[in-house]
């Protein structure tokens, strides 16, 4: 059973009782179709996640829990040229849990200006439509540090089962890493032997190292 959750960074679970603001109360009654007597949920993000029942413009509280973070991924893309994609992956890695996404141009990506209320936006939608109660910190940079990634994902390097394994790292463009940029990380890990899209190997990279 889905259950609808509010994204609100400032909640901090020390009330009994909860006030919808009008937006979300709209998107409730209106797009999600939620009656009163229904379960809603609300998160700030960082693990505090309380449950309770709705009753007009308030939620009363039954449980309140608070998470550990066990996923702590922190992981590098390049731009996409597609909005449609670069959303479907962003909304797809705040589901994950991943800790951190970065993203800056690279040699070969596509210049796509995107703003970071955007994509803010869309991590908050994937929040509330999955549950997930962690928010991932977002940072847009002008360049990849390859220090804090130094491990990348590219079909010209090892196996990933006999690689070493980081946290940290780095999904090249569509028109794959530059020369340079290959040189530059420590370690490249290959996951299958056919070349896939950023936004597939993404997925996959996160899904292989949780």
């Amino acid at each position: 059973m889905h259950i609808p959750t509010i994204f609100d960074i400032n909640y901090e679970g020390n009330i009994e009782s909860y006030s919808i603001s009008d937006k979300k109360l709209h998107h409730l009654e209106n797009v999600l179709r939620v009656k009163n007597d229904s379960i809603v949920k609300v998160t700030n993000g960082r693990g505090l996640i309380s449950s309770g029942i709705i009753s007009g413009k308030m939620i009363t509280f039954s449980e309140t829990e608070f998470k550990q973070r066990d996923n702590l991924i922190n992981i590098f893309i390049a731009k996409l040229q597609d909005k449609t994609r670069m959303r479907f992956l962003i909304e797809k890695l705040t589901e994950l849990c991943v800790q951190s996404i970065t993203i800056a141009p690279t040699a070969n990506s596509q210049k796509n200006n995107l703003p970071s209320e955007k994509i803010n936006s869309w991590i908050t939608g994937a929040i509330e439509q999955s549950g997930a109660p962690f928010l991932p910190e977002l940072s847009i940079v002008k360049k990849l540090d390859f220090d804090k990634f130094p491990h990348s994902f590219d079909i010209s390097g090892e196996s990933l089962e006999n690689n070493i394994q980081f946290k940290n790292f780095a999904i090249g463009p569509e028109g794959g890493w530059s020369k340079d940029e290959l040189a530059s990380f420590n370690h490249i890990s290959k996951i299958n032997n056919f070349t896939l899209r950023s936004d597939t190997a993404a997925l996959v990279a996160v899904s292989l190292m949780m």
